[in-house]
């Protein structure tokens, strides 16, 4: 210890009527204290986290200050559970870790987090100080690692320091674009003492102090303008629109206008999936309507959104004839992948409310009829078929649920599954892992969402391949009593990769197969089983292979909302996902079903 770690200074964080009255009480509290009493302060009362040698003063007082640390199996279960905890109350999840390879298990998650704006604040311990950069135990510069991937990312020198600190974090974390925040605090930083101001109250949750940009009302009145004179309308709208919490705004705006909505996968949720203006998502494995109707309006309202590759495709191709305007709150985004004709930075929430107002009521009747007979009888249609399809099973699902549960998933095909035939009703309740595409997200970002909502019905929709990667945190469900269902679609492929190999390597399928193949003792085997693995958690489990009984399987998943259990769909193996625009492709290229031989659409400079 060092020997500044035996003083107490003297930090007084009064009020203004403490000031003027004289009558200041103040109390000695370590750094780890001031850090449970600034999150406290914040609201917060359950993070997720695992100990180790140098957090471990910090849970020594979480129960101190009423703070409830759900500890999870592995540190990216912790961050993914954050994640999922802020993607369904729109509030900054908090996760704490160790220091050195604690602090690095973080990375992904908050990489994760950056990419869909996902507000965190990740808390690690290191080394004490005048261990830092001698090559300790367990001790990383997590602060250099995790710079380019978050907002902000702080090493804490001095405890005086926590509390400015951590309201400054979650002020960062919150907007006005979302995202994580490191906080990295040396473990005699957290022993040290401070004299402060006693307890504040923690009635209320402080209000959100950043400012968000001005409307401008000129190119409000353009977009108006611009709008009014447009005869084929159509909103691409992201997850800004949950981010803004202005799900009824962009309902609103599309009646008021009569333009279709299309979303990409982040948004989904944010309009309703049964209004006769919705064309479903868009992009790689988006629908036909809602690819064709983009590229062929002559004004497209971007809202909330980055013009991410696996909606553009290619980009130059993307929107070609069609005029843009871009509305977000982040002005980096504005022009980034795509130039437009008018980019505003604003709150998107703001922009449609102020655009109601001010634009006409212009009939677009034939627009309309062009885009109902793109959507058909259904925007993804089910062939079918005595066995059990993937999509089947999620659709029915979607049916038994009314599309109302919180669903998450990990990535792959049963991800674009779920995005097709899973209509989520409501917002904040499409949990993916969306721009950075990490497998096993599923699981734990289940229990985030289980844990900040315990009265909703949560579902991880997953994949074998996925649920593999993080099915240690059932051992969470059942030591918290968690009651996340898991519907695992398992077609014994890592069947994403798959797909691709068989499109663009001569189905030559390298180290895709979740099976026994040729050493099975039986073609029949299921591997891994996780029926047996899920009841060794101490988990209900069911597996059903056959369509006639998946109804009745799920009523066994759904009779005890409170409880976890694990469903494992076995599903066909050779299934893959359309409709489907192969990579660098434009929506002309689209395929709905698989290519024949002589159609040429993929090369092997094609990237997944």
């Amino acid at each position: 210890m060092n020997s500044d770690d035996k003083k107490t200074e003297k930090v007084i964080y009064a009020t203004p009527e403490e000031e003027t009255s004289g009558s200041q009480k103040t109390i000695s509290l370590k750094g780890a204290q001031l850090l449970a009493r600034g999150l406290r302060a914040e609201g917060i009362t359950v993070l997720f986290g695992y100990p180790g040698g140098a957090n471990l003063e910090i849970f020594d007082v979480l129960p101190q200050f009423g703070i409830r640390c759900v500890r999870t199996e592995h540190e990216q279960g912790a961050v993914h559970a954050a994640q999922g905890f802020a993607r369904v109350t729109g509030q900054p999840g908090v996760c704490l870790a160790t220091s050195g390879p604690g602090a690095t298990n973080l990375v992904t998650g908050i990489a994760d987090a950056m990419s869909d704006s996902t507000p965190l604040v990740c808390i690690t311990g290191n080394v004490p100080s005048h261990l830092l950069g001698k090559n300790a135990f367990q001790e990383v510069d997590i602060v250099a690692i995790t710079t380019p991937v978050t907002k902000s990312a702080k090493l804490v020198k001095n405890a005086r320091d926590i509390p400015s600190i951590v309201s400054s974090a979650f002020d960062v974390a919150r907007g006005p674009r979302p995202g994580p925040v490191l906080i990295d605090i040396p473990k005699d930083v957290q022993q040290q003492r401070v004299d402060v101001v006693d307890a504040p109250d923690y009635t209320t949750q402080k209000p959100i102090t950043t400012a968000r940009p001005t409307l401008d009302a000129a190119t409000l009145a353009d977009c108006a303008a611009l709008i009014n004179q447009s005869k084929r309308v159509v909103i691409y709208a992201g997850g800004g629109i949950s981010a803004a919490e202005a799900s009824n705004d962009l309902l609103a705006l599309a009646e008021k206008l009569q333009s279709p909505v299309t979303t990409t996968l982040m948004g989904l949720g944010c309009f309703p999936p049964d209004h006769p203006l919705y064309l479903g998502p868009l992009g790689m494995h988006g629908s036909l309507a809602a690819n064709t109707a983009v590229n062929e309006a002559d004004l497209v309202l971007a809202l909330g959104v980055r013009f991410d590759d696996r909606v553009t495709g290619n980009i130059r191709e993307f929107i070609r004839e069609g005029k843009i305007i871009h509305v977000d709150i982040d002005r980096t985004e504005l022009n980034k992948n795509k130039t437009v004709d008018i980019a505003l930075c604003a709150d998107v929430k703001q922009f449609m409310t102020a655009l109601c107002e001010g634009v006409g009521n212009v009939q677009r009747t034939e627009w309309l009829g062009y885009v109902a007979e793109l959507q058909g009888e259904a925007l993804f249609p089910i062939k079918p078929s005595e066995t059990l399809s993937p999509q089947y099973a999620i659709r029915l699902l979607s049916e038994m649920t009314d599309g109302r549960a919180i669903v998450s998933m990990g990535v792959g095909q049963h991800q674009m599954w779920a995005m097709q035939h899973y209509n989520s009703a409501r917002p904040r309740a499409f949990l993916s892992s969306s721009g950075f595409g990490t497998m096993g997200y599923g699981l734990p970002a289940a229990i985030g969402a289980k844990v900040a909502c315990p009265n909703e019905l949560v579902i991880d929709i997953d994949g074998d391949g996925s649920f593999n990667m993080t099915v240690q945190e059932l051992a969470t469900c059942f030591r918290a009593g968690i009651g996340v269902k898991v519907v695992i679609i398992n077609n014994q492929w890592l069947g994403m990769v798959r797909q691709w190999q068989d499109m663009i390597y001569d189905k030559h399928r390298a180290n895709s197969s979740m099976a026994y193949d040729e050493v099975a003792p039986s073609k029949d085997a299921i591997y891994p089983d996780f029926v047996t693995i899920a009841k060794g958690y101490g988990i209900d489990a069911l597996r059903v292979t056959s369509k006639d009984d998946l109804e009745s399987a799920y009523k066994a998943m759904l009779a005890e909302p409170d409880k976890p259990f694990v469903l494992d769909v076995i599903v066909e193996r050779e299934e893959n996902v359309y409709p489907m625009i192969p990579a660098g492709g434009s929506y002309r290229d689209i395929l709905l079903g698989p290519p024949d031989q002589t159609d040429a659409k993929f090369s092997l400079g094609d990237s997944i």
